[in-house]
């Protein structure tokens, strides 16, 4: 009897289900197991990606504190065969003009449309994806974008000067036998009916203009004699409603500050900040008060100012300097005048470039090519006749535009 107790007992022990075992094997069970290998592998993805960052920083902090010696070339891009006078940026690549016409090239050279005109004395600006070619001392005007040709416009007078907003509008400073005459044309190429009128007797001569990034505002530099004095000025224009009943639309006007100074170059840094660029220093306006201009910095300079640039509200200055060592000396302005970057340097050079964090100063086939830190990154020969240089690839490339190829080049 005892014997078939025990039996019984182990018998009704075997059937006991085993629930820990089972939950091992549940469904629910098994979620868990596949979450806890997906959180941990996603942490490991997650370590990974930090690594990469941390190392992709490291060599882009490392790069650019790097000054090259050498360069390699890693290709070449025949452009084809026509004239040419220069290259600027425009969209994702660049108008190549002439006197004869205009080509839109891609970023590594080729073609992708043309456009032919007859100038012969073409000049550009370009102002977002907005560019012009104009004839100085004729009357013709081309505006583009990567597009294609956006307008053509006659000025029915000969142009001394033209300029573009980023909105398209197209601005012509036209000169008669004792008047200069500023118009306007919207982005389509049709006349505003806007005139500003300056006689040569009293206003004087106009030097420079520059327009505000929607078009509604308008600076402009002057030369006029007084007695046996050559004096400046500089005087802003509107043209919203604020100064619609103003004489002819004039918010502001600076005399005193440009006596016995020439003032070359007037530019909008942005909507509200604009500089003046004479030959004794540089003067900074701010339209914060459209009806009313004012003048919040001026910085005068202690040498002569060789050559100026522009980026988006960044200006550079590059000074003669009086080292034995150093014969120039650059300055990086922000829109308000503060001093951004500080450097001497030696070389020669007659054009002067800032895109894109990196300063390029060339001539013939040597470039100065310096970055927003004052690191100059390379110094010499490109083995080519450089009329512009752009940042391309990472780190250290770059792409040169010759006179009849681009070219890939890595610093090493």
């Amino acid at each position: 009897m005892i014997e078939d107790k025990e039996l019984k007992k182990r018998e009704i022990k075997n059937r006991i289900i085993d629930t820990s075992t089972l939950e091992e094997d549940t469904p629910r069970s098994r979620r868990r197991q596949n979450a806890d290998i997906f959180t941990q592998g996603r942490r490991v993805v997650i370590l990974l990606l930090v690594l990469v960052v941390v190392i992709i920083l490291g060599l882009i902090f490392q790069n650019r504190f790097k000054s090259h010696t050498k360069f390699k070339l890693k290709w070449i891009h025949e452009l084809s065969e026509g004239s040419l006078v220069d290259y600027i940026s425009l969209g994702n690549g660049f108008l190549k003009y002439s006197k004869d016409g205009a080509v839109y090239l891609k970023k590594n050279g080729k073609n992708v449309w043309v456009d032919s005109y007859e100038m012969s004395n073409p000049k550009t600006d370009t102002n977002g994806k907005y560019a012009i070619v104009f004839d100085v001392g004729s009357k013709q005007i081309v505006s583009y974008t990567k597009e294609g040709k956006a307008a053509s416009i006659d000025t029915e007078l000969p142009i001394i000067k033209a300029i573009v907003s980023k909105s398209g509008v197209v601005t012509a400073l036209v000169e008669e036998s004792r008047s200069t005459d500023i118009v306007f044309f919207d982005n389509e190429g049709k006349k505003l009916d806007i005139i500003v009128k300056s006689k040569l007797s009293g206003d004087g001569f106009p030097t420079d203009i520059a327009i505000s990034p929607d078009g509604t505002a308008l600076l402009a530099a002057f030369q006029y004699l007084k007695g046996s004095s050559m004096m400046g000025r500089v005087v802003f224009y509107d043209f919203s409603e604020i100064g619609k009943n103003m004489p002819n639309r004039v918010v502001g006007g600076f005399d005193e500050e440009f006596v016995s100074s020439m003032v070359a170059r007037v530019k909008y840094l942005d909507k509200i900040n604009s500089v003046a660029i004479a030959s004794d220093g540089l003067y900074f306006f701010s339209s914060k008060n459209i009806a009313s201009p004012k003048l919040v910095k001026t910085i005068k300079a202690e040498n002569d100012i060789e050559a100026v640039a522009f980026e988006g509200d960044r200006l550079c200055v590059v000074y003669k300097n009086t080292s034995e060592k150093f014969n120039h000396m650059l300055y990086v302005y922000s829109k308000t005048g503060s001093v951004l970057l500080k450097k001497e340097f030696a070389g020669d050079f007659n054009k002067l470039n800032m895109q894109k964090g990196y300063i390029y100063m060339t001539k013939n086939d040597n470039a100065i090519i310096m970055n927003t830190s004052g690191v100059i990154k390379y110094s010499g020969s490109l083995d080519v006749n450089i009329h512009k240089i752009v940042k391309s690839g990472f780190l250290s490339g770059f792409t040169v535009l010759g006179d009849n190829d681009f070219r890939g080049i890595v610093l090493k």
